[in-house]
């Protein structure tokens, strides 16, 4: 999805490195385990308070990324949005949304949402096969 943003922004590609590393969950081994998967970098651009606390910690500057009205873009937002059968593809890249409908994501999100209590099941689904 960020590649599709990405292309849809008509960023050159020539600019940047798209790297899946995998999480370790390990917080000791983390930094050296991302360290060895990417190019060499000095800054580390982060608002999570862990991420940020273990690159200061192996050296790195720690820069924390503005928002952009948070209340609004916000993962929890658009994620509570599809849930409740609200409009949210108006928040994400025109290609991410056209992507996320492919795959049937926002349908799998309001399955992962419902409860097996009787009252909680408001976001029942009827999966298209």
């Amino acid at each position: 999805m960020i590649r599709l943003a990405l292309d849809e922004v008509k960023s050159d590609a020539a600019k940047f490195f798209l790297i899946p590393v995998r999480d370790l969950r390990i917080h000791d081994l983390w930094v050296p385990h991302l360290v060895s998967q990417t190019p060499r970098f000095e800054v580390v651009f982060s608002n999570e308070p862990v991420t940020s606390r273990l690159f200061k910690e192996a050296g790195f500057r720690v820069e924390a990324i503005p928002f952009y009205n948070r209340e609004t873009y916000s993962s929890t937002e658009i994620r509570e949005r599809v849930v409740k059968g609200k409009s949210w593809e108006e928040l994400v890249p025109n290609s991410v949304a056209s992507y996320i409908k492919t795959i049937f994501g926002d349908e799998r999100l309001r399955e992962l949402a419902m409860s097996d209590e009787p009252e909680r099941h408001k976001h029942e689904l009827h999966l298209k096969f």
